[in-house]
């Protein structure tokens, strides 16, 4: 425990420091960090275990910070113009896997989209949503599926716009801590392992959001692909493969800002594990 405390010390202390040009707590206020970060203002609402499990089961607060500073790289990747070029650079596998209609306009299976507005409906979501554990396999997640935004985007008031409350994950452990979150030749797979939870999470939140993986078109994993690439890149592979420019060098002030941020914005989501037992009622 005292290892845990101190690796998530280390954390903040990186970005807190007294050094010249260290970031201050004024700086990832919540106003200043919409303002470096307009895109994907999503965080989570609550942290819930579902009843239905049969078994005792925790969230602990370091799983809850793991999914935190999750969700603070998944902000990080919608960002960037690394996403932008991604989701362009795969308009050809972006298509409509539901059909749904609103105020006279019509969405069908197999309908083209076009990338600029996938990119636009995806980056404006500002949104809290419920994170729960589940009676889902090991690395797999679920959704609640709302309406299209891609068809309501600019026609429906924002918050009006149907939108699926929350994610489900296994009821296993969700991340550890203890995993380095930059890598090198020996430790990238743990910090790939951050970058694939983050994906996942964005995965289930685009189903969140209306888009679907049916028939011809499967736009959630195009789109996790995406921001797993990004993350990866950042994390560890262009470490490991010297790559020049390196999203590294480009993007970690960024990643530790947002980390702290959502570890600050969300710490009285911090202040005990979350339990169910089912012999409690």
């Amino acid at each position: 425990m005292i290892k845990k405390l101190f690796v998530f010390s280390l954390i903040l202390l990186s970005v807190l420091g007294c050094t010249n040009g260290a970031l201050k707590p004024k700086d990832f206020s919540e106003d200043e960090i919409n303002k470096k970060y307009p895109y994907w203002q999503v965080g989570i609402d609550s942290f819930e275990i579902d009843s239905r499990l049969t078994k005792y089961t925790t969230i602990t607060v370091d799983e809850k910070k793991y999914m935190l500073i999750c969700m603070a790289l998944i902000r990080l990747a919608v960002n960037t113009e690394e996403f932008v070029n991604g989701v362009n650079a795969a308009a050809s596998q972006l298509g409509s896997s539901v059909n749904d209609s609103y105020d006279g306009h019509v969405l069908k299976i197999g309908d083209k989209y076009d990338a600029q507005k996938v990119i636009d409906c995806v980056r404006s979501l500002k949104y809290d949503f419920v994170y729960r554990k589940m009676n889902t396999a090991a690395g797999a997640g679920t959704g609640e599926m709302g309406k299209s935004r891609y068809l309501r985007y600019g026609l429906q008031p924002e918050s009006q716009i149907p939108t699926g409350g929350w994610v489900g994950f296994s009821s296993g452990k969700w991340g550890s801590l203890d995993d380095p979150l930059y890598g090198d030749y020996y430790t990238y797979m743990k910090s790939q392992a951050y970058a694939n939870v983050a994906a996942l999470m964005f995965h289930e939140h685009m189903h969140n959001i209306g888009f679907h993986h049916v028939g011809q078109y499967a736009v959630p994993y195009t789109l996790d692909g995406i921001v797993r690439d990004i993350l990866n890149r950042i994390l560890w592979k262009d470490a490991i493969n010297w790559t020049t420019p390196s999203l590294k060098d480009k993007y970690k002030k960024q990643v530790d800002e947002l980390i702290a941020y959502y570890l600050t914005e969300y710490k009285d989501l911090l202040n005990e594990d979350t339990i169910f037992d089912p012999n409690v009622k």
